[in-house]
């Protein structure tokens, strides 16, 4: 009897409305889930899941169950990862807190110079890696 069930909340599941949230990693090292973006968390992007558009803390059980099937975790991902997937990241968050500004929305001070600080280091991680902006 759970057999038809299962297969009928998959289905729908299927079918459900896709969502996005990201495993970000902060500066201090740790990971956490968010439906926002990780630049603006202080972190890094290092994982994008596409989930159901369901509550969030489903969103989450759903996108760890994604990373166990294809056999990664968080931390094998951020290993394996090769150069142009870190200048990719890079090169997202520098887009990120650039469009942050783009939009004239006023930002507080200590954002602003935490922002000018992290331009400063992705710039220079961009070069260290030889990474080309387009």
């Amino acid at each position: 009897m759970t057999k038809p069930l299962i297969l009928i909340a998959l289905f729908f599941a299927a079918h459900a409305n896709a969502a996005t949230i990201y495993l970000c990693k902060a500066y201090n090292g740790s990971t956490f889930w968010t439906d926002g973006t990780c630049s603006s968390r202080n972190a890094f992007i290092e994982r994008i899941e596409s989930v159901a558009d369901v509550p969030f803390d489903q969103q989450v059980e759903q996108a760890q169950r994604n990373m166990n099937r294809s056999g990664h975790s968080a931390s094998a991902n951020a290993q394996a990862a090769g150069t142009d997937q870190h200048c990719g990241r890079l090169i997202n968050e520098l887009n990120e807190i650039e469009t942050r500004y783009s939009k004239g929305y006023w930002q507080p001070v200590d954002t602003v110079n935490q922002d000018q600080k992290r331009t400063i280091a992705i710039r220079s991680q961009l070069r260290a890696n030889n990474c080309r902006l387009q």
